[in-house]
């Protein structure tokens, strides 16, 4: 079953409808303190939630992007969030977010009805709040919200590509991507391309549609699927694919996308949200920080970083696992992650000192005697000669 997004074959073209970032329902045991799921809304918008979280997400201390703050925490980056908007209230990220463009005409795109847009904005780049430890992988940065969602929740069958081209326009340095669709067209390719000559990192959710045990394949999900995207996938506690997506299904990184816990778009409270959305929120946010620290990087060589300092994955050659768990902090700090310029060193023995003997007792007494003889010679020569010096000056040594 779809995770927080249903897709449906219009006549003229493919829409998609967003719904909630939907989390599996919380164990009976759970804290009393523990947010509750980010809800889908049918009339009306998503509210403010009644609980303030105020423990580390698991998420955020299994990735410790905060190892990497001395160095940066995103500033002077500015990530892109496609979605349904950001909420510029949230007490999270108040100043942080900037105006952005809804490209639907549906209404401002600093304002978020569903939520999905703002608890994604969180993900990525959440303030610290006293009373909560819930903030963002890089939480300097900027947010440029991008609406593609109607009042209806629909993602019209161009919204993606307008929305990465809006996106682009703006000045993004990163573009998150929190849905897809199941094939492409020359409009959305070509917003893709746009983004990545203009040195954009664009990050996108891989497909989370579960399908059938004899699927041998599935319809790529894009933008995901362009091969100059990050497609990202998403693990739980344990390291697992959250996705039953086929071996097909290509997958660049994975990163937390279970229980996740982010900022509501109204209010101090947060909502648990989950799905390859909010995976791709958190190596958004690692993207963010490599940016900032590294801003000579190109996005091609930003993205072989972050794919090369992953966390090798659990079971090493599942293709639902890609190369591995996000890590921001090596991300961040590893010098050269392909060593590819860095020559190799051939070892240098350690310098060995050739023995001296020990001299012979006749040849040291015999140095030491023709020492005394010279300095005895010296001597008398030096008397001579300040006699004779005395003498022509008529002076009586007596």
């Amino acid at each position: 079953m779809p995770v927080g997004r249903t897709v449906s074959r219009a006549a003229l073209g493919t829409c998609v409808v967003v719904t909630a970032l939907a989390v599996p329902a919380a164990p009976a045991q759970s804290r009393q303190n523990e947010p509750p799921a980010l809800p889908t809304v049918t009339d009306g918008c998503v509210g403010a939630s009644p609980v303030t979280a105020t423990g580390m997400p698991w998420a955020v201390a299994r990735l410790g992007p905060s190892a990497a703050w001395p160095l940066t925490r995103g500033a002077g980056v500015t990530v892109a969030v496609v979605d349904s908007g950001v909420s510029a209230t949230a007490p999270a990220l108040r100043g942080a977010v900037t105006a952005g463009r809804d490209v639907t005409d549906a209404g401002r795109a600093d304002r978020d009805c569903l939520g999905r847009g703002t608890t994604l904005a969180g993900i990525v780049a959440a303030r610290p709040v006293s009373g909560t430890a819930v903030v963002g992988i890089a939480p300097a940065a900027t947010v440029l919200p991008i609406r593609i969602t109607g009042r209806d929740g629909r993602v019209p069958p161009t919204g993606l590509a307008d929305g990465i081209r809006a996106a682009t326009t703006l000045g993004a340095d990163v573009i998150l991507v929190g849905t897809g669709r199941p094939g492409t067209d020359d409009r959305l390719a070509s917003a893709v391309a746009e983004a990545v000559a203009r040195d954009i990192v664009v990050v996108a959710a891989v497909d989370d549609r579960s399908a059938p045990p004899s699927a041998t394949a599935a319809p790529p999900w894009y933008p995901a699927a362009f091969p100059q995207v990050l497609a990202v996938g998403g693990i739980d506690p344990d390291g697992v694919p959250t996705e039953d997506s086929p071996p097909s299904a290509s997958v660049d990184l994975v990163a937390p996308a279970t229980g996740a816990v982010s900022v509501a778009p109204a209010g101090p409270g947060h909502y648990r949200v989950g799905g390859p959305a909010v995976a791709a929120a958190y190596v958004a946010g690692a993207a963010a920080l490599v940016r900032s620290y590294r801003p000579e990087l190109t996005q091609a060589q930003v993205r072989d970083r972050l794919r090369l300092t992953a966390e090798p994955p659990s079971a090493p050659g599942d293709p639902r696992l890609g190369a591995g768990t996000v890590d921001p902090y090596a991300a961040v700090t590893t010098i050269d992650p392909t060593l590819a310029d860095t020559p190799t060193r051939e070892p240098v023995p350690p310098a060995v000192l050739a023995s001296v003997p020990a001299p012979d007792p006749a040849v040291r007494r015999a140095a030491v005697a023709t020492t005394l003889l010279l300095l005895s010679t010296a001597v008398a020569l030096l008397s001579i000669a300040v006699l004779r010096r005395g003498r022509r000056r008529r002076w009586n040594p007596r």
